[in-house]
């Protein structure tokens, strides 16, 4: 059974980040890269993506989740500390 199921990474995605998605996955795949790297790639996008369309604090985020060519570094540094933030979070 295959690892990566691009059907379901891009499900609640725009057409639009889905289709770069896509796209990227076949320029990964004519690199060679291994699908666990390319997996790897792939969700990380999604769950900007969804971070842009479900949480993130900047106003311009509404247009990244739709257009990932909206992505601005602010964007993609505040995904990283969000995601920093959950996997350092104390439980309990």
């Amino acid at each position: 059974m295959a690892l990566l199921d691009l059907n379901k990474l891009t499900a609640d995605l725009s057409s639009t980040w889905a289709g770069y998605l896509r796209d990227w996955d076949r320029m990964l795949r004519a690199g060679n890269y291994p699908e666990t790297t390319r997996y790897n790639y792939l969700l990380a996008a999604g769950q900007l993506a969804r971070y842009l369309a479900e949480h993130s604090p900047d106003p311009d985020a509404a247009d990244a989740a739709k257009d990932p060519t909206e992505v601005t570094r602010g964007h993609a540094d505040g995904f990283g500390v969000r995601s920093r933030d959950e996997r350092t979070r104390p439980s309990g």
